[in-house]
């Protein structure tokens, strides 16, 4: 995030949330943006669902799901021909505003009327709402970066933020809410497969700073994304596979795909507090301490880095996970991991990158409770607020306004991106996005699938499904198919009525749950429950050419009614697929 999620409730006028169903995955979030409405803050929000978000908005557009890029193009035309973008700040702190205006042309809000039904004066609505603020916050979530236009979603958020000069201040800023409690430290560390905690290894500045740290050389080679690693597998180039605190038998796209791939591997070693699908697919399973039963940092998704102490002793001598990981190294006789400590590991951070780090200390994150990086120096506050002064941390400290075009066919984006660097004759090294379609609707499968999350539980239910309280009760519904009412009507499926969902690449059952919050012609389901998980019908084949992301949130379907005993035999199938012997079934079953 650009800013502190603090500042929704203190100095945002405006909120724009895309792609986001805050109040249910981002519960402590959404409780710093009401408070902000209750001051007096707008807010528009953008989902092809009417999340409980969306009910309290000022304005809410409907949008189809994947219709990111045509809608963000023309609320940023109206802004450009309305004149409400901020010349000074364009003019002075950015780049490639004409490219942009070039961009966005044919992007008007009359079409997205035509395309979708959204009213035009609603698009312009959202356009001045958000242009005329003083600080408008822009907040999303996978809802904009799981398709194969993701990272162009995000530059045409980002573009909205550069033409309105809504960055470097309090309340303003482009906002990706993380969904877990240390995704962004995660990132910050390095458990990506194209940095280290300094930058990315292709850099020969980042890696001469590491050898001088670690004392050896590490590779410039990019490592493969999670998201090829089935391929990887099958093609032998990946032979071990390591997974600790993830479950992605359920959370990646193509379930049955993962499932068979991993079958293929010499060794697959998973690490975890509980026995989840994944670990039930392991050679071999390492138990782990929960975050209550050890110290060390966590990095939220405010940049912030903040401090944990064990609470109780870990049972049966149970290590944390970087011990863990310190001791295997020692196994294979790898030099360096002669920590004591938790603050060993954390001052070694602060070393390799001192620029975001070095003056982060444990003794100053206990009395602030808390600083946000970048922190360099021991007398510097921390960085709550990105590139205050209106200075980006590109060399020539400005920003870099991205055109993003559109494709009506997928396989084009690559000639268009062409021809528009040629009829603008942009430098073939500026950036440019593009956008498109995973699938679309045909007769087979006339449906538009997403899925998301409820309130009740947490990513794959790893942790909140052992808590009967929530597992049987407040979630006592368990796992169900949300369908539009136009769908519930053509496809005579009854509230709380057995369904199969299908395309080609799974099924799952649930009950019916006819949502008149969907737009129509849409079928949402979440992948909290093994049971039925919608992950099960994602999309792993393609992925964003940017990102390397899979269209996790858009895929194509259909579904029919059936009866209670083809309900039951689909459950059984996918109960022996998910959890492979009945030992194993009976820990979920408990």
């Amino acid at each position: 995030m650009t800013n502190d999620l603090v500042e929704f409730s203190t100095h945002s006028d405006v909120l724009v949330l895309i792609g986001t169903n805050t109040s249910e995955c981002h519960p402590i979030i959404a409780m710093q943006m009401l408070r902000g409405i209750e001051r007096g803050a707008k807010m528009i929000v953008i989902d092809p669902k009417k999340t409980d978000m969306a009910k309290k908005a000022d304005i809410f557009i409907q949008t189809p799901v994947g219709y990111n890029i045509p809608f963000l193009n023309a609320m940023i035309n109206c802004i450009i021909e309305e004149e409400l973008y901020d010349k000074e700040f364009v003019k002075n702190h950015s780049h490639g505003f004409e490219y942009v205006k070039e961009a966005v042309k044919e992007f008007t809000a009359k079409r997205v009327e035509e395309e979708t039904g959204i009213s035009e004066e609603l698009v312009k609505q959202a356009a001045r709402t958000y242009a005329k603020a003083n600080a408008a916050a822009i907040c999303y979530t996978m809802g904009m970066t799981q398709f194969i236009d993701g990272t162009s979603n995000i530059f045409s958020l980002s573009n909205l933020a550069i033409l309105t000069g809504n960055l470097g201040k309090k309340g303003a800023g482009v906002n990706p809410l993380r969904g877990q409690n240390n995704v962004q430290g995660s990132c910050d560390m390095g458990a990506l497969p194209n940095v280290v905690p300094n930058g990315p290894v292709t850099s020969k500045e980042v890696r001469d700073h590491i050898k001088d740290v670690w004392g050896y050389e590490i590779s410039d080679k990019v490592g493969y994304p999670l998201t090829v690693a089935p391929e990887k597998i099958e093609e032998e180039k990946l032979k071990l596979l390591y997974v600790f605190g993830e479950n992605p038998v359920m959370s990646d796209p193509w379930t049955e795909h993962f499932i068979h791939a991993v079958e293929h591997l010499e060794t697959f070693i998973v690490q975890d507090i509980f026995l989840t699908e994944t670990a039930q697919k392991a050679d071999v399973v390492l138990p782990a301490a929960s975050w209550a039963e050890k110290d060390g940092t966590f990095l939220n998704t405010s940049r912030r880095v903040q401090l944990i102490r064990k609470a109780v002793d870990a049972p049966n001598n149970l290590e944390p996970d970087w011990k863990v990981v310190a001791n295997i190294a020692k196994e294979l006789n790898l030099k360096g991991f002669d920590y004591t400590s938790a603050e060993d590991i954390w001052n070694e951070v602060r070393e390799v990158n001192p620029r975001f780090f070095g003056g982060i200390s444990y003794e100053r994150i206990d009395k602030n409770d808390g600083i946000s990086w970048p922190c360099p120096n021991l007398e510097h506050p921390g960085t709550p607020v990105l590139y205050e002064g209106n200075k980006s941390m590109l060399p020539d400290g400005k920003f870099k306004l991205v055109p993003v075009i559109y494709a009506q066919d997928k396989e084009k984006r690559a000639e268009l991106e062409k021809e528009f660097i040629e009829k603008t004759n942009m430098p073939e090294d500026y950036p440019i996005g593009s956008g498109a379609l995973s699938e679309k609707v045909n007769e087979l499968y006339p449906c538009l699938f997403t899925t998301g999350r409820k309130v009740f539980h947490y990513h794959t239910g790893t942790m909140t499904r052992e808590c009967k309280p929530l597992e049987l009760g407040s979630d006592i519904m368990g796992a169900t198919i949300e369908v539009s009412e136009d769908i519930a009507r053509e496809r005579d499926l009854d509230e709380g009525c057995y369904a199969v969902v299908e395309n080609k690449r799974g099924k799952i059952a649930a009950r019916v749950n006819i949502n008149r919050d969907l737009r129509h012609g849409t079928i949402f389901t979440t992948f909290h429950y093994a049971e039925a998980d919608g992950n099960v019908l994602a999309n792993a084949e393609e992925k964003d050419p940017l990102s390397g992301m899979n269209p996790l949130k858009m895929t194509i379907a259909n579904i029919k009614k059936i009866s209670e005993k083809e309900f039951i035999e689909v459950r059984n199938q996918t109960d022996i697929q998910m959890h492979p012997s009945e030992l194993y079934r009976a820990v979920r079953r408990q």
